[in-house]
């Protein structure tokens, strides 16, 4: 990010290529934005959210902000706050402040945090409609559709697993994401199905490509 955007002494990164298993084959289509306010120490989910909620009742600036964490092999884990389609650019630096103000420390921008590929966990609340046993949808983000599978799968067999659910020629590209929510006291464990205007039957196609593979 151009230093001229943010205030001194941080570091914020942008993803070029969010939902890279969709819109790297729909290059030409208009992308959400995602921007990452680099933070120097790892924070509490309850302490951050906190913040956001002061920060949107006071705020001028509509802010979409998340707790964040990025890994690559070659780096520790990277806590960070994920903000989502801010209005203009040239409000990030005011936001940067709010946060600063808030009582949180940026970590200072080094060539070691240019990075091309990382994993991105987040921790945030979702708010699910459920369509059918098993079956849901975002109430709040379009384009997200959500299934449950029956037990966790670890970063590099999900990477496999949806490697070869794209190999169905039937099924329109996509990106997947694990997900895990709490659901009458248990842990549910979700695959995350992103595709512009995504309906029931594509959302059910995908789910029964990914239960075939898993011999479900």
């Amino acid at each position: 990010m151009e230093s001229g955007l943010i205030i001194k002494d941080s570091c914020v990164l942008e993803s070029k290529n969010p939902f890279f298993g969709y819109y790297d084959d729909a290059p030409k289509v208009q992308k959400p934005r995602y921007l990452y306010l680099m933070l120097d120490k790892p924070i509490g989910f309850v302490d951050i959210q906190r913040i956001i909620q002061k920060l949107k009742k006071s705020s001028s600036i509509n802010i979409d902000a998340v707790l964040a964490e990025i890994s690559t092999p070659n780096h520790p884990d990277m806590p960070a706050i994920r903000l989502r389609d801010l209005p203009q650019y040239g409000q990030l630096s005011i936001v940067q402040q709010e946060f600063r103000d808030a009582g949180l420390v940026f970590k200072k921008h080094s060539k070691e945090t240019n990075l091309e590929h990382a994993l991105i966990t987040l921790e945030k609340f979702f708010l699910l409609e459920i369509i059918e046993e098993g079956i849901y949808f975002d109430a709040r983000q379009a384009h997200h559709g959500y299934f449950i599978i029956p037990e966790y799968i670890d970063w590099d067999a999900f990477k496999d697993l949806t490697r070869k659910a794209k190999y169905e020629p039937s099924l329109l590209s996509f990106d997947a994401a694990r997900a895990s929510i709490f659901e009458n006291n248990q842990l549910i464990e979700l695959v995350r199905i992103y595709r512009e205007n995504i309906d029931l039957s594509l959302l059910k196609a995908y789910r029964d490509r990914y239960y075939h593979l898993l011999g479900l």
